[in-house]
């Protein structure tokens, strides 16, 4: 009987080291957030910094800092009763001076995914290279609406094609969940 309860033993722990060094392939982190309905995949090499939720609960930010400090990611979300106007959305957020955007460089990338939308710009200055993606979910049927900002921001002196490959491949796994 001890023998089997040994086998089981290894099998076990066979089992964790495999799963583990698996997983080391395919890591990174899953970003769920069941109150404001998103999802979104974080490579190896990035750190969750912060999170704060308004007392209202209705808005939250997420910031999270690749581990060699060179980009980081700014997440706002924001619990609507209505569908909102994205336009509207985008230039509150422009204006924010507490968030200090830089210029917009370019003009807007926009991609309708049915239930919701998104439109993308880069911003530019002198210190800071950054990408932002604004997205809206758009069901008027829903008790709920989200609108969402996810900001990549990089000093213009770390910012490459690896950046930018970094920024598509995390935006591609960005998903709002709301139904």
């Amino acid at each position: 009987m001890f023998k089997s309860h040994k086998l089981y033993i290894i099998f076990f722990i066979s089992g964790i080291i495999f799963l583990n060094s698996s997983s080391g392939q395919t890591a990174g982190k899953d970003i769920d957030d069941y109150i404001y309905k998103f999802t979104f995949k974080l490579p190896d090499g990035w750190a969750s910094i912060d999170m704060k939720e308004t007392t209202d609960k209705d808005a939250i930010s997420y910031s999270f800092m690749r581990d060699d400090k060179k980009m980081t990611i700014m997440l706002l979300a924001f619990k609507l009763s209505s569908v909102k106007n994205i336009d509207d959305f985008i230039y509150n957020l422009e204006k924010d001076i507490s968030l200090n955007i830089p210029a917009k460089s370019g003009e807007y990338t926009e991609t309708d995914f049915g239930k919701y939308d998104m439109k993308s710009a880069a911003y530019k200055d002198n210190k800071f290279d950054e990408m932002i993606y604004y997205y809206r979910t758009k069901l008027p049927e829903s008790p709920n609406n989200f609108v969402y900002m996810v900001r990549f921001i990089s000093e213009v002196k770390d910012y490459n094609s690896d950046s930018e490959t970094q920024i598509k491949d995390i935006i591609s796994t960005f998903k709002p969940t709301a139904e």
